[in-house]
């Protein structure tokens, strides 16, 4: 028999939680922000991240989460069960009805010794850490839409050598469609370009980097992605204002020529490059953004091989980590290839071909989770050029 909180439930399972959720309409362009209680089916991969990151980084130890923006809970419980590194959750949420279907899923899934429930806005929730409250080795912000307003006092949430964990859905603003939303919420220029994705996930760890670094914190971006709808950035935060100055030093500002392809950076106390200096034409920039390395290699290496472990739970993600482990977080923007086509006046040849042919020119080469078509490289166009005259057919 359900039970009854004055809307329809559905009894769903993910991972290795058996919760209910408000009944999700059969459209698949529903909003979850309509629903009584905020539960987005769609983000399950989101949440996969989310729990082999944590089995990952804190293996060995026993930490507490705050999942700030917990909406239905479901993170929560399944960060429990799907782990051994988490003693302790705090899953808040401000809304009553919210926490009222939590405290129901807890209870469903006998996890009511190790989970807190706390029905307070989550900025007064983190800004009372170190004080009211102890702070978190991990602090989740995963809302709908812009997650800025949460990041600073997410930062004062964690303890030094934490991490918080922060999800973009404003796609839009930060991708360049909706610039003057981009500057009000991330005090950050936009771009549009083939790479906007991967400048959008820039311009969230630089934000975040810059919020912490307002308080005396460093916060260095250690695994970043984009995926459908949504980008996530996971950041490690250390206390000093040295190790805040350091990290600042990654940030800068990002140009593009549309016209000859070319990817230029500038660093924080440089001016953004406005004319191009392959052809001349005067260029957009973004910025400030983070310039330095997105993601560690090996952290997504060792997250890969946890979810081959358990492929019944993680197949969905296992191609995402499998692109994260291989490419090369260090190169910035990518090149689809069939705009480097256009560009040659030649036939597009496959992403694995031109990484395979730019590696053995001896230049740095990989391709990106972001766009199956792109490729991310520090040759200069003219031996991209060369590459597609030797491999593809004039057009």
């Amino acid at each position: 028999m359900r039970p009854e909180l004055g809307y329809e439930l559905e009894l769903r399972r993910e991972g290795r939680a058996v919760f209910y959720s408000p009944r999700i309409p059969e459209r698949r362009n529903f909003a979850p922000t309509s629903l009584p209680v905020f539960f987005n089916p769609f983000s399950k991969p989101n949440r996969d991240l989310t729990i082999i990151f944590l089995a990952a980084k804190f293996e060995g130890f026993k930490i507490r989460v705050c999942d700030a923006l917990a909406g239905a809970g479901v993170r929560s419980i399944r960060i429990l069960l799907e782990t051994d590194v988490v003693g302790e959750v705090t899953a808040n949420d401000i809304s009553p009805r919210a926490c009222e279907l939590i405290r129901l899923n807890i209870e469903l899934n006998k996890l009511g010794e190790f989970i807190e429930v706390a029905c307070m806005d989550a900025n007064e929730l983190l800004a009372g850490c170190g004080r009211e409250r102890p702070r978190y080795h991990y602090v989740d912000i995963d809302p709908a839409g812009s997650p800025a307003q949460f990041i600073e006092n997410g930062v004062r949430g964690c303890k030094r050598g934490g991490v918080i964990g922060v999800t973009a859905t404003d796609m839009p603003a930060l991708v360049g469609a909706k610039p003057e939303s981009c500057l009000r919420k991330y005090d950050s220029k936009p771009l549009r370009a083939p790479f906007a994705k991967e400048i959008g996930l820039r311009i969230l760890a630089g934000f975040i980097a810059r919020s912490a670094a307002r308080l005396g914190i460093a916060a260095k971006p250690i695994l970043s992605f984009s995926k459908d709808h949504y980008i996530r950035v996971f950041a490690e935060v250390h206390g000093g204002r040295r190790l805040a100055n350091e990290a600042l030093k990654s940030i800068g500002w990002i140009s593009y020529c549309p016209s000859c392809l070319t990817i230029y950076s500038a660093g924080r106390f440089e001016s953004p490059i406005t004319a191009c200096e392959t052809c001349g034409r005067g260029i957009d920039y973004a910025g400030p953004v983070w310039i330095g390395d997105l993601a560690d290699k090996d952290l997504a290496e060792k997250m890969y091989l946890r979810a081959l472990e358990r492929p019944e739970l993680y197949r969905e993600s296992i191609k995402l980590l499998d692109g994260l482990r291989r490419e090369d977080h260090g190169l910035l923007g990518y090149h689809p290839v069939n705009h480097l086509a256009r560009a040659f006046g030649c036939s597009p040849i496959k992403p694995s071909m031109l990484v395979e042919k730019l590696r053995e020119l001896g230049y740095r080469a990989s391709a990106t989770h972001i766009d199956p078509s792109g490729v991310k490289t520090d040759a200069p166009l003219s031996a991209l050029k060369g590459i597609f005259e030797e491999l593809g057919a004039k057009s």
